[in-house]
């Protein structure tokens, strides 16, 4: 083979390596032997390269009939193992900045992203087999997680504290973070409390504090005001006051069964997994967030369906339905600042939505052509949940407001386990998901409620 073949041939190798690093299950015994192949006939083609070199200098037309003993073991330029392994880390999970690198190594003591990837091919193992190996016997939190609890003030120690073997999962196995990571991301786009820009509160403790300031209204969000007059007039003594909130986190559990031959053969589990659990945990989240009712669980907006918080309640004009006064005066009923352009948000269920839709003027026509999830109705964004009330008399049906004065809170981690028994049946593994959320309305003059009433 001559050298310009020879460096083709390993750049192709290098080229077909680094696919397999990219892929879902990148198989690392075949990386390494691509990649020592190449390296291999890359030193064949430098020694030609040299040998043909100093042919041109001294003009002997001799050449050695093959590399001498060992020379394929010691390849030139070739990088020491934790080279490669580190290259390998980009590969898979891009660069980090220096600083989150340093904290990441100062948790782990060691490459993190190595410890992500086995904790990620440990739960593909679990999900076959059952077999749990030791990455995933603690949580391991991945980059924005740990900026996050920085950021909320959290030492390095103690986050290291949280990950003690067993502490974050008992009862199960920890989710790997890129694995929560997708159950999250795709829940967002099947909910209306997070999709609608609710705030999301990361913590490592069962509970978080609020510290909510009172006293103000529409216009000031306290009852501090400032004095105009003459320099020897006094300041008012109107103050503002503090109110504190205590938002415990609560326990969910849910499961999932899959065949025994789906685990056998999917070679996307992973994937079917997230997607599986997602669809469930986003309508369970839900609904708690709109009608929970704070015991062992979220307090939602409307607790148990009624507006045991007091929100700013708004008569839809008519004992038993809804008409379009009632939806204007309920626009009208949080401040202007909560429903400035892309701020507010309408929920409703599907039947509520359908009477909106059928509601006409004095002349037969229609108010609205259609209400679609996501786009703009009457200044704010329309969503549907069907966990809201319907129509009725007394009932809330509708919420109106800017959806980052409710809190979502979650505690960091997710635990898993595995039940393949004769309860489970044949043919059938269960998968229990054990995930810890909390939540509360925090500012309650952002949103109005619609009651059915005259």
């Amino acid at each position: 083979m001559k050298m310009e073949e020879l460096f083709a041939k390993a750049k192709e190798l290098l080229i077909a390596a680094k696919a397999l690093l990219e892929g879902d299950e990148p198989d690392m015994e075949q990386v390494g032997k691509l990649q020592v192949e190449a390296g291999a006939l890359k030193a064949r083609a430098e020694a030609m390269k040299a040998v043909a070199g100093g042919l041109a200098e001294i003009g002997t037309p001799q050449m050695p009939a093959a590399l001498p003993v060992g020379a394929e073991e010691e390849l030139p330029g070739e990088e020491d193992e934790d080279t490669v392994i580190k290259a390998a880390n980009v590969l898979r999970f891009g660069v980090t900045d220096d600083p989150t690198a340093v904290v990441m190594r100062e948790i782990y003591g060691g490459d993190y992203r190595q410890a992500l990837h086995e904790q990620g091919q440990a739960f593909k193992t679990f999900l076959r087999t059952g077999r749990a190996g030791s990455p995933l016997s603690r949580q391991i939190w991945g980059p924005g997680d740990v900026v996050a609890m920085l950021r909320d003030g959290v030492s390095v120690a103690e986050i290291k504290s949280t990950m003690v073997e067993g502490t974050d999962v008992l009862g199960g196995y920890a989710v790997p973070p890129h694995v929560m990571g997708g159950i999250v991301a795709r829940m967002k786009g099947l909910t209306a409390v997070r999709d609608g820009g609710a705030l999301v509160v990361q913590t490592s403790s069962k509970m978080i504090e609020w510290l909510r300031l009172t006293g103000g209204g529409d216009q000031y969000p306290t009852a501090m005001r400032g004095l105009w007059g003459a320099e020897t007039d006094s300041p008012t003594g109107d103050d503002f006051t503090f109110g504190l909130l205590q938002i415990p986190v609560h326990v969910y559990t849910y499961k999932v069964a899959f065949s025994v031959s789906l685990l056998e053969d999917a070679a996307n589990i992973v994937q079917v997994f997230t997607n599986l659990v997602a669809d469930t945990m986003a309508i369970d989240e839900d609904s708690v967030y709109l009608t929970g009712d704070g015991s062992g669980r979220p307090r939602g907006f409307l607790p148990s369906s009624a507006n045991a918080d007091s929100l700013s309640e708004v008569n839809s004009e008519n004992a038993s339905a809804l008409t379009m006064d009632g939806l204007k005066k309920l626009r009208r009923g949080i401040a202007s600042q909560y429903r400035a352009p892309g701020r507010a948000t309408w929920i409703g269920n599907s039947d509520t939505g359908a009477d909106i839709e059928v509601m006409k003027d004095g002349d037969g026509r229609y108010f609205v052509d259609d209400l679609t999830v996501g786009e703009k109705f009457m200044g704010g964004t329309w969503r549907e949940s069907e966990a809201m009330p319907d129509v009725s008399a007394d009932a809330f049906p509708l919420i109106f407001g800017d959806m980052s004065g409710y809190a979502i809170i979650e505690r960091l981690g997710m635990a898993i386990r595995r039940y393949n028994d004769s309860n489970t049946g044949i043919n059938v593994t269960e998968f229990h998901i054990r995930r810890r959320l909390g939540g509360h309305v925090i500012e309650p003059w952002k949103f109005a409620v619609q009651k059915t009433s005259a």
